[in-house]
């Protein structure tokens, strides 16, 4: 079972992926509005709240949105050959892969031990040559690594302005059904859509 946390949250925010100015574009306001306290107010929740949505290990993208410290937990090092896989990219760089299996000291690796491949869906860590022998048990092997978007991509700034277009017109829960008008279909597809391209389709059971 995949065993990982957070240990040090992110310093961005909603604001940080689309600016009030780029929200206050995509809905038309007039100048009057987009310096209204009550207005500036409620697009700043909207955006916070549409980027909460996505982001992190309780998030609809499986991935982190928002640059963050991550550790996964192993039992211990694969087997020879095989990667230790990092879930929720992106990953921005690997700070330590720690050995706590209690039968020596903590270490860290060094550097030169272990290559990261970065760019699949599924970021990985190779070791060079093997993985050394630990005692398996729970978090023997501890690997820390920031993940999240260094530059917030286009299609993600559309999904979180259109989700937090939508908080702003429809505060209260709203039904999704077949006989609802074509416009909202629509609109419910655009936000499939971009949600589909940036989402890590993966399960758990993968990333062991």
């Amino acid at each position: 079972m995949l065993d990982i946390e957070i240990i040090e949250g992110p310093s961005d925010t909603g604001l940080s992926v689309v600016t009030l100015d780029e929200f206050a574009r995509h809905l038309r306001l007039s100048a009057r509005l987009r310096t209204n306290p009550d207005w500036i107010l409620n697009m700043t929740d909207a955006l916070n709240e549409a980027v909460d949505k996505l982001h992190g290990l309780s998030g609809e993208l499986n991935r982190m949105v928002l640059p963050c410290k991550v550790r996964r937990y192993l039992r211990s090092f694969p087997s020879t050959g095989r990667p230790i896989l990092l879930p929720y990219p992106d990953v921005i760089s690997v700070e330590a892969i720690t050995i706590e299996d209690g039968g020596s000291p903590a270490n860290d690796l060094p550097a030169a031990a272990y290559t990261v491949e970065k760019g699949k869906l599924i970021p990985e860590i190779h070791a060079i040559g093997s993985w050394p022998s630990v005692v398996a048990g729970p978090r023997a092997v501890s690997v820390t690594y920031r993940a999240g978007y260094r530059e917030y991509p286009f299609r993600l700034k559309r999904l979180v302005k259109t989700l937090a277009a939508h908080a702003l017109e429809n505060p209260e829960a709203t039904i999704n059904e077949p006989r609802q008008m074509a416009v909202n279909r629509k609109v419910d597809f655009g936000v499939s859509d971009d949600r589909a391209a940036l989402r890590i389709p993966v399960s758990y059971d993968d990333w062991m």
